[in-house]
């Protein structure tokens, strides 16, 4: 079962204009309560925020060093949630790593900032 806060490959997909594209990892966002009952809902989907190598111009990202089997610096754009079908998310390949409780924390402060 995903956890909240674990980083995994997803497939976003084709880029349309300028949402991200292509398999590239993400943070697990949704809560666990809500993972657990994923394989009894109708609608399997995971809230998840993608990570990118490239420094972009926002005060809605955080910096993650490399660690585990995250091999760059990235940087998760917590302005850019994204709801996905479960499929998508590439569990068979393993966690690429966790957020510490202080980086998720950190997360969860700029997501709501946006709102």
């Amino acid at each position: 079962m995903i956890q909240q806060g674990e980083v995994y490959l997803v497939d976003f997909a084709k880029k349309y204009n300028s949402e991200f594209g292509k398999v590239r990892p993400a943070v697990v966002l949704q809560n666990n309560f809500l993972n657990r009952a994923l394989s009894i809902s109708k609608f399997q989907s995971v809230l998840v925020v993608p990570l990118s190598t490239q420094d972009t111009q926002t005060e809605y990202k955080i910096e993650i060093e490399p660690r585990d089997n995250l091999k760059e610096k990235s940087f998760i754009v917590a302005n850019w949630l994204c709801t996905l079908d479960i499929k998508r998310i590439q569990v068979d390949k393993g966690v690429i790593t966790q957020l510490s409780s202080d980086e998720l924390q950190m997360l969860k402060s700029k997501i709501c900032d946006l709102i």
